[in-house]
């Protein structure tokens, strides 16, 4: 009787004229909020992704002028390996002026591919948080520990053999 009743019911909505109800929105305008909210969380992720990098060329040596890194910074730079990778370079001076200079990748989280941030003085993984500042990033915290890149410091200068840099090309 339920299936009857169920089915007569049915039955006499569809013998009823259709009425449209208006629609609060478009599909053009949910597509376009949709896109609007991909477009904005994708430049958040990029902004909160890595320091941009400069991009240096040389064939033996990468030279580095020390008024781009004002003491109490950290800069980041890439070269471009043979495959065309992008391989990061951290070059930071501390308050005392003296130069440090690491990948942007730790000897635990490069696998992730995620490097640092830089915010208030402290360098920042991105993957497990361990925060530095640029005196101790040589040093590491617990397994989180940044890749040193020798470099040599003379004459208002940075240098950094490119062979070093391409011998840190596993990190990326």
């Amino acid at each position: 009787m339920l299936i009857i009743r169920l089915s007569g019911t049915l039955q006499r909505m569809s013998n009823r004229p259709h009425r449209s109800r208006k629609m609060h929105g478009s599909a053009f305008e949910v597509v376009a909020l949709a896109a609007t909210l991909v477009a904005i969380g994708a430049l958040l992720i990029k902004s909160l992704s890595h320091l941009s990098c400069t991009l240096l060329n040389g064939a033996a040596t990468l030279t580095i002028k020390l008024d781009d890194v004002a003491p109490g910074t950290v800069r980041a730079f890439c070269y471009r390996g043979p495959a065309g990778e992008k391989l990061r370079f951290l070059l930071a001076r501390d308050f005392n002026g003296k130069v440090h200079s690491v990948f942007d990748a730790c000897e635990q989280c490069y696998k992730f591919h995620k490097g640092y941030n830089y915010s208030g003085g402290y360098m920042i993984c991105r993957v497990c948080g361990n925060r530095y500042s640029i005196p101790e990033m040589s040093a590491g915290r617990a397994s989180c520990v940044p890749v040193p890149l020798r470099s040599q410091t003379a004459h208002n200068e940075a240098r950094i053999k490119v062979a070093d840099v391409k011998a840190g090309k596993w990190l990326f």
